[in-house]
């Protein structure tokens, strides 16, 4: 054997000596803090939304209870130049997100303060956070924030990637609405970032990700009173998407705009224990009213529908109705076109209806739900965006109204997971493609439904990614959180 397949064969057992050295290391300066292979705790923790995350196995877990923790933790594996990642609510859907092998998982689960400010203007939220737990203490006291729509969704990962809301009309996304970041630099400093303090920090951290900057262990978010919201859900044959889209596509043009307290999602789906092809519109207002807003009357007026579930509910509940299950295999990617057309949202369809027949082909009887989910952007919402001087996302009012464009699969079998990825890849240039040919791709891609080889914050615009890269060189100019801070988006 040569010299040089002999160190490529020794890399694997070099690399976990080295992370179990930094373990051994973390374990000392964090005592009883630090999870090792082959107990239960491990286990409990190496627990992730997608089974794909799952399956890597860290050297250790390191479990902080405090910013200062965090600050001691990260001194050690920039120290040791460990290769490390964060988890918060480990809700990132490809390997590798928010979990590593051989190398350190920082799990920031204990985070988990939450307290209302006096005046209850502001939320103060620690980083380990899922939404349900913020909503849980906040729906009692007729108080929300902007924040995640799926209870199990982590605070962290939702901010910092954008973060659209029920309240998005209004009030723009999740990372518009931090009043400030508790930030463990590089250093091992423990730093704020606001309009009034380290505004560069701020601006970033506002859609940029974490990965480049520092790991945030608090966010004080602005909090508003909020009773029950009213909410609906409509089940349609899939055929009914002819009929459905130009609604939708005339409702974010005319209707969001008009009216800030609606929200709505759109979704595709093949589902065999509904016979095949389904639609599904999920739709919120802000004013629990008893009759169907107007903004929505038109979907309520379509005599065919398989389920209707029109309630009023608090947050907590309607995020537990969304949650989905965890423990399947999860991959999704994204795009974003104008919202212009309601021709090219209905010329999409036979697209994914393609890819649909292609993951079912592939996978007989195993389980494969293969999603097509339209995400508005009206305008109000990209006006509500440009508050404390914008955040990093580079998308405005003079953009829009844009649709997000998500593609989403779970399924079970690990076998399948080639042909699941190259029939998404397939499907998202398809959709791309024909959008660029109409003169409406927008390209804008949002981090938090991102495929792990999609150009995120290249997607910003050059300006704003120069921007983020200047920020970065500034905050860590060795460049150490770029290269051991593995899994997620960079610049």
């Amino acid at each position: 054997m040569s010299w040089v397949l002999l160190l490529g064969a020794m890399l694997p057992a070099i690399a976990a000596a080295k992370c179990g050295n930094v373990c051994e290391t973390l374990e000392l300066a964090l005592p009883g803090l630090v999870t090792f292979p082959n107990t239960t705790l491990y286990a409990l923790e190496n627990s992730y939304w997608s089974a794909r995350q799952s399956e890597a196995r860290p050297s250790c877990f390191v479990t902080p209870r405090s910013a200062k923790d965090v600050a001691t933790a990260m001194q050690v594996l920039v120290s040791k130049n460990a290769p490390f990642t964060v988890k918060s609510g480990g809700h990132t859907a490809f390997e590798g997100g928010s979990n590593i092998d051989q190398g350190v998982t920082v799990d920031l689960l204990y985070l988990t303060d939450i307290s209302v400010s006096t005046d209850r203007q502001t939320v103060s939220v620690g980083a380990g956070n899922r939404w349900v737990q913020v909503s849980e203490v906040l729906d009692p006291l007729g108080l929300a924030v902007v924040g995640g729509r799926a209870s199990t969704v982590g605070v962290s990962g939702l901010i910092l990637g954008g973060g659209i809301s029920y309240f998005s009309g209004r009030r723009g996304w999740a990372c518009d609405n931090v009043r400030n970041f508790e930030v463990v630099t590089v250093t091992g400093a423990i730093v704020n970032a606001s309009p009034d303090s380290n505004q560069d920090l701020y601006w970033a951290l506002r859609g940029g990700g974490g990965s480049n900057f520092g790991i945030v262990t608090r966010f004080d978010l602005v909090s508003f009173e909020q009773g029950d919201l009213w909410a609906s859900s409509l089940v349609y044959p899939g055929a009914m998407n002819q009929t459905l889209i130009p609604i939708l596509q005339d409702l974010i043009v005319n209707g969001l705009p008009a009216d800030p307290g609606a929200h709505t999602y759109f979704v595709m789906a093949y589902v065999p224990t509904f016979g095949g092809f389904i639609v599904l519109s999920d739709q919120f207002h802000d004013n629990p009213v008893d009759s169907v807003p107007e903004i929505f009357k038109p979907f309520h007026e379509i005599p065919v529908v398989l389920a209707n579930n029109t309630r009023h509910a608090n947050v907590s509940q309607l995020s537990r109705d969304i949650a989905g299950d965890s423990g399947l295999r999860q991959t999704w990617a994204a795009t974003s076109v104008l919202a212009t057309s309601a021709q090219l949202l209905l010329d999409f369809v036979p697209l994914y209806e393609a890819h649909v027949a292609r993951l079912l082909a592939a996978a007989g009887q195993s389980l494969v739900i293969p999603y097509f989910i339209y995400q508005p952007i009206s305008v109000n919402i990209l006006q509500a965006m440009q508050v404390n001087g914008g955040n990093a996302l580079g998308i405005s009012p003079e953009d829009g109204p844009l649709v997000i464009v998500q593609l989403s699969v779970s399924w079970v079998d690990a076998s399948l997971d080639d042909v699941v990825l190259s029939s998404r890849d397939r499907l998202l240039a398809e959709v791309n493609a024909l959008a660029e040919e109409r003169g409406l791709k927008k390209g804008f891609v949002y981090m938090n439904y991102a495929g792990e080889n999609q150009d995120v914050q290249g997607s910003y615009g050059p300006a704003n990614a120069a921007r983020l890269r200047e920020i970065a060189q500034k905050w860590d100019p060795r460049g150490k959180l770029k290269n051991l801070w593995k899994g997620y988006f960079k610049v």
